[in-house]
């Protein structure tokens, strides 16, 4: 419990406290903001209110604009997510992004991307000279998925603020809007698909007619080369994170408080959206076709192995799924004939 005469809010005022007892708040300077912070050592989310009994509330020495407001999150998303001229705090933030998915395979040039293994592809040879067996070389290895990213963080709750009064000078803004939900994770990139065995090289050779002329023949045709493998599907983004809570005010105030000065922003909190989905690995080439000799006939052609598949992300068959909007708070006034005390503050 804090106990003063005079309470003063000036530029960001952090209050841990459950309870201010003072005779006047008192908002000093431009941009004055009392600002709800947790507990020590309470966990994050965790329930907060704040009672102010006061005679008094002034914003005469603030250019007659004062706001109470909240940051329970601490600060903890990095400073590149806050919208431009955002002050950081809670309503004006989201919640924490969800984390990238796991696998999340390099598709680089630079450092080369993850290929699927077997991969016959061999930079230093080329002319690709090794060859596989016949009559079908191996196929190149199918490609893993990405993983799909983490759930956005929920946005916090909105506490809880109760004032007791007898006068207020200025206009007071008591913003409460629950927190928007942060952004499901990114899904991470597929693997790409290795690349097929080339085939094996045709075998000439020559036989004796009957009448003793060598003639020429095929003793083995050329191999089938090796297919592509598959890359792997895309990971696809993690879901939204819900939004939080708008808060809830209480105001107990003696006749003649002219409420019209208390502004209260209660709006729920909007539900973090998808996260984006990774890109899908290639897929591998085929081997290459064996060397073709006379008077052996050309081997088919293998498959290069097909791309993988981007993550469902619109419609009612999409995996990840935004995050729920919160509620929106409650505010209450009630008459009293007076206001509690406490001893060496008021007589």
């Amino acid at each position: 419990m804090i106990k003063t005469q005079i309470f003063t809010v000036q530029g960001n005022t952090d209050v841990v406290d459950d309870v201010i007892f003072c005779r006047r708040l008192e908002f000093i300077g431009p941009q004055a903001q009392l600002v709800i912070k947790p507990k020590q050592g309470a966990p994050l989310g965790a329930p907060r209110m704040l009672k102010i009994i006061t005679d008094v509330i002034s914003m005469t020495l603030a250019g007659g604009v004062g706001e109470i407001t909240y940051n329970l999150d601490g600060d903890y998303f990095p400073a590149y997510q806050l919208p431009l001229g955002n002050s950081g705090l809670d309503p004006e933030t989201s919640a924490k992004n969800g984390d990238d998915g796991q696998p999340n395979f390099n598709q680089g040039p630079i450092p080369p991307a993850d290929v699927a293994s077997p991969n016959f592809f061999d930079p230093i040879d080329p002319l690709n000279t090794t060859a596989g067996a016949f009559p079908k070389a191996k196929d190149g290895g199918n490609g893993a998925a990405g993983g799909r990213g983490g759930k956005g963080v929920n946005g916090a709750h909105a506490p809880m603020v109760e004032i007791w009064l007898k006068q207020i000078d200025g206009d007071l803004t008591i913003d409460l809007r629950g927190q928007t939900g942060g952004k499901g994770g990114k899904g991470g990139n597929g693997q790409f698909g290795g690349q097929g065995e080339d085939g094996s090289n045709a075998v000439p050779g020559t036989e004796e007619s009957w009448i003793g002329v060598p003639n020429p023949v095929c003793i083995t045709q050329a191999g089938l080369p090796g297919d592509g493998g598959k890359g792997g599907n895309a990971g696809c983004g993690g879901d939204g994170g819900d939004g939080g809570n708008g808060g809830t005010v209480k105001i107990f105030h003696t006749g003649g408080v002219n409420l019209a000065k208390i502004h209260p922003h209660l709006q729920k909190g909007v539900g973090g959206p998808v996260g984006d989905g990774g890109n899908p690995g290639k897929g591998g080439a085929a081997g290459d076709t064996g060397l073709q000799l006379p008077p052996c006939k050309p081997a088919l052609t293998s498959q290069n192995g097909a791309d993988g598949s981007r993550c469902i992300s619109e419609g009612r068959k999409s995996v990840s799924q935004p995050g729920a909007d919160g509620l929106d708070g409650q505010y209450f006034t009630r008459v009293v004939s007076n206001i509690p005390q406490l001893p060496g503050l008021w007589p």
